[in-house]
Formats: structure tokens, sequence, C-alpha cells
């Protein structure tokens, strides 16, 4: 069943809004309820920041136009949602300044194609939480099953969900990260404490494994590739196909996560304990702003 997303279509046409709203449904992407607005003056105005999930706008109004009403909300909010820029614009310095200055996600241009605009939507649609499920992001579940089904085969491990526990990650850790791509654009990070990584590498490699052991990051990245394949297979069973990446491995000291600023991000963590210690599994979904739908 399509998640509920609440838009907002902003075009001074109700023509172009009538359209917008029948192609966004044909794509199945979501259950959309549509709130409509015929500037940016009237947007501002119907705009509902726990409610408004994702905004259409064109670029080209009276009163107020796409750029200058992208540019207003920013200033009023902090945490916007995803704003969709619709034109039919050519001129590159403009789109540049709309994407660039402005600071919108994603240019859609016109005429609207409902195939177009599935293809381009799916990725931000799936970056939006879910609001009215249990998890931020669609199809996260898949996260700590896939690790505890790996850790649990691989190394007779039992794994039990954990309050978050930001204090680990100030520690010494270890931590391996791939990205999965493909229906879903995902990094996905796996941490672990200092004695879980020893423990982890301990039970898989079937002897002794230390932090100063050459084999560990070995040890580590081949986990982390099982977990991705199993992820795959999950994702798999709901119609979502993806590859993962050959993992990267580091260890490092209080380690802090950074979010490039293009990048329009939603991050979750499960965390777990075990028999040999404490770690997790983290994932950001999101999109880098300039798609061109």
């Amino acid at each position: 069943m399509a998640r509920r997303i609440n838009a907002l279509i902003v075009d001074d046409s109700t023509s172009t809004r009538r359209l917008i709203m029948a192609a966004l449904k044909q794509t199945g992407l979501a259950d959309f309820v549509f709130a409509e607005a015929q500037d940016g003056v009237e947007a501002l105005d119907k705009f509902r920041p726990d409610r408004t999930q994702v905004i259409f706008i064109d670029m080209n109004m009276p009163r107020m136009t796409g750029v200058e009403f992208v540019r207003e909300l920013r200033q009023r909010h902090t945490s916007p949602p995803p704003i969709v820029m619709i034109t039919g614009e050519s001129n590159v310095d403009r789109l540049r300044e709309a994407v660039q200055e402005a600071g919108v996600d994603a240019l859609m241009l016109k005429p609207v194609d409902r195939d177009r605009l599935r293809a381009g939507l799916k990725s931000l649609i799936d970056s939006i939480p879910d609001a009215a499920g249990s998890n931020r992001v669609p199809h996260a579940d898949c996260l700590p099953l896939a690790l505890q089904d790996v850790l649990a085969r691989a190394c007779d491990l039992k794994l039990n969900i954990a309050p978050e526990n930001a204090d680990i990650r100030a520690g010494e850790i270890v931590l391996s990260m791939t990205a999965i791509v493909g229906d879903v654009h995902w990094t996905i990070g796996l941490g672990f404490t200092r004695a879980a990584a020893e423990g982890v590498a301990t039970r898989f490699a079937g002897t002794n494994a230390p932090m100063d052991w050459t084999d560990l990051g070995d040890a580590i990245g081949e986990l982390t590739n099982i977990v991705g394949g199993r992820l795959r297979l999950l994702l798999s069973a709901r119609d979502i196909h993806a590859k993962n990446s050959p993992p990267t491995v580091i260890s490092a000291t209080g380690l802090q996560t950074l979010t490039p600023r293009s990048l329009r991000a939603t991050v979750t963590y499960t965390h777990f304990d075990s028999a040999v210690g404490q770690l997790w599994i983290g994932m950001t979904a999101g999109i880098s702003g300039g798609i061109v739908l």
C-alpha cells in the first residue's frame, strides 16, 4: 500500500495544476493529497510545516516567482520539505540560479510526463520521512533485519535492539561504509565499538582478531558485503532492486558524521547490544540538489 504524501502544488494556471496532480497520481509513488496555490504569496500562506511534505512550484508567476518563494521559505523555516521547481525555462543561468542560489531540490521540465516524472521523483519521494510509520525512511526496517540475520548465521551472535547511544561513537570505533544504489539511494554504515569489532571479527574469522590484527578490516569489510547482499534480498522481496558498492573500512576516535550541504538527507540508526559489545547500523537516504526531471 502506497504511503500518504501531502503535496503543495503552486502554479498560476489552474489547468497546469490539474495536469501535475494527475501525473503525480499516475506515478503510483505515493497516495498524494494535494493543497493548491496560484502564486508564491498564497503558497506561503498555505504552507504548513507540520503537514506539507513536498512542494511543486512554477518558476514564473505573478506577485512572487518560484525562486522568490523558495528564498523566502528558507528564510522563515530552517528545515523546509523537498522543493521541485516546475519550468519550461531554457536559460541556463536562470536554471542555475534556481538550483544553486535558491536551493531547489529538483527541476521538473514542462511538459510534464508521467514516466519521466516517476523515474526522476522516486529517490526524492523515498527520502521523505514516513510520518505515519515507525521508520523514518521507507524499507529502513530491512537494515536491522539484514544485520541481525547475517551476524546470527556468520558469527553465531544474537543482537538485541538497544536505545540509541551516541556516546559510543565518541570512543574508538570501527566503521564500515557501503552505498546501496538503484531503486533506492542509501549510504549504509556499520559501526562497532572496539570490543564489538574485535569480537565480531574473531567469531567470523575463527581466530583471535585484536585491533592491531592486519586482517581485521578485511573481515569487517567482508561481513559488510554479506550484509549488503542480505539487504538486497530483503529489498528485492518488496520489488526494490539495487546494488551495493565495495565497502570502505576505517577506525577512528571521536567520529562525527557530516552531511554535505548539497544533500537533502534523512538519517536513521538502529543500535544493538551483544555478547561482544555495542554496535549499530545507520543509513543516510537522500538526493543531491539539481536533479532534472
